[in-house]
């Protein structure tokens, strides 16, 4: 018979184990097709209607204003997109379609490292940078996930994982921010769990100039120190009015050359790790940064 130590140990990894799956498969829903293209929506006098299946019959979920950016999975004449975290549909005739058209693509075929890759540019040079880009990133994550995978495979010989209970993962998956006005950001995330509480992710944002593959650092952007300092204020007086963040003064809110954004229609959004400045429950919390702000 098992010590009360082990026993929770094991009790312990098969809910984590569960949860862990649960949180990948949930997460990764959002691209799961294999191709999505990113839209900006263009209605006339009204806003545009999101549906809960392909029709006019289906319930009416919500709305989205005109000039918004989403990232459907199917072109025909309804498209699926997401809605609050939802499958839903819209009239693919009231959606402006970015050229660029983004694939899923398995890291030697491996379902768990996912990545993007782009094509439909019109310079074949900046489309094969962009991919290059993206390929090394995967091409990081298969070393550690080869890691992941010994030290699951090592630690299935211990008695209290007993095979079955132990169920390390590393996984990449990736989101669409922005395809438009000739920019382009998306987010990779690596995720890694291997024991204790919960696994932890990473975030790292790709911003291109899609006419040259050019990849874009918040130094292109923030090009001057006032200019961060600026953001920084900004991002504080935010979080300090929102409970969700644990910052205390200004200088708690890093905002550097190593900051992670994304690119919208008239701005950016600062997009942060995991605790650095609100607790796990908060995820990769992201702010609004208006162009007006740095600019």
């Amino acid at each position: 018979m098992w010590p009360i130590k082990n026993l929770s140990k094991i009790v312990l990894a098969t809910i984590l184990a569960f949860s862990t799956i649960s949180y990948f498969l949930l997460s990764t829903d959002s691209a799961s097709a294999a191709t999505t293209e990113n839209a900006l929506v263009n209605t006339k006098n009204s806003d545009l209607t999101v549906r809960s299946g392909p029709g006019t019959n289906y319930k009416k979920v919500g709305s989205l204003k005109k000039g918004k950016s989403v990232s459907s999975r199917t072109k025909s004449g309804w498209s699926e997109i997401r809605y609050k975290d939802k499958k839903s549909y819209v009239s693919t005739k009231y959606l402006a379609f970015s050229p660029v058209k983004i694939t899923k693509k398995k890291y030697k075929s491996i379902s768990d490292l996912s990545y993007p890759q782009v094509s439909g540019l019109k310079s074949k040079t900046a489309q094969e940078k962009i991919n290059r880009t993206f390929t090394k990133h995967a091409k990081e994550a298969y070393t550690s996930y080869l890691k992941v995978k010994q030290a699951d495979k090592e630690d299935k010989n211990e008695e209290w994982c007993n095979g079955k209970t132990c169920n390390y993962m590393y996984a990449t998956q990736y989101k669409v921010k922005y395809n438009q006005d000739g920019k382009l950001s998306i987010l990779l995330y690596n995720y890694v769990y291997e024991g204790g509480a919960h696994g932890i992710g990473a975030v790292t944002s790709y911003n291109f100039k899609i006419s040259s593959g050019k990849q874009m650092k918040i130094a292109d952007i923030l090009t001057s120190k006032q200019k961060y300092k600026k953001v920084q204020k900004y991002a504080y007086k935010y979080m300090s009015k929102h409970e969700d963040f644990f910052v205390d003064k200004q200088s708690d809110v890093p905002v550097n050359k190593h900051s992670q954004f994304y690119y919208t229609k008239d701005g950016i959004y600062l997009i942060f790790q995991e605790y650095e400045v609100a607790p796990y429950s908060s995820g990769n919390p992201s702010i609004k940064i208006p162009g007006s702000v740095y600019k």
